[in-house]
């Protein structure tokens, strides 16, 4: 029996997690789109928004120096790496529901066979 996990529904984002695989259709990035086995799967990362320092740090100085006002806080968006065998793909949580992502991460690893 497959779980659908909707996390955005404009541009659209679902995981459809069955027994031996799991399939994403994700309309912000069409490369992200496909079903993957769980053979091939190693781990599924979420990451929250949060702050690049070393941007944001880079970014005050060349403004210190001239005078453009472009400095200020820049933030890495949330995402999900999901890790295969042989492919690494992110997958942008932008307007996502988050608590879902969280729960597609459990399932995801607690699935994974490597």
């Amino acid at each position: 029996m497959n779980e659908i996990f909707e996390l955005r529904h404009q541009p659209e984002l679902k995981f459809i997690i069955g027994e031996d695989s799991f399939q994403i259709i994700d309309g912000y990035d069409l490369g992200n789109n496909g079903e993957y086995p769980f053979e091939i799967f190693k781990s599924a990362l979420l990451n929250n928004d949060r702050t690049n320092w070393w941007i944001s740090i880079a970014s005050i100085v060349v403004d210190l120096f001239s005078g453009s006002a472009v400095g200020g806080k820049f933030k890495d968006k949330a995402n999900l790496i999901l890790e295969m065998k042989n492919q690494k793909n992110i997958i942008y949580l932008m307007d996502a529901d988050f608590e879902k992502a969280k729960q597609v991460t459990e399932l995801l690893n607690s699935k994974s066979k490597i």
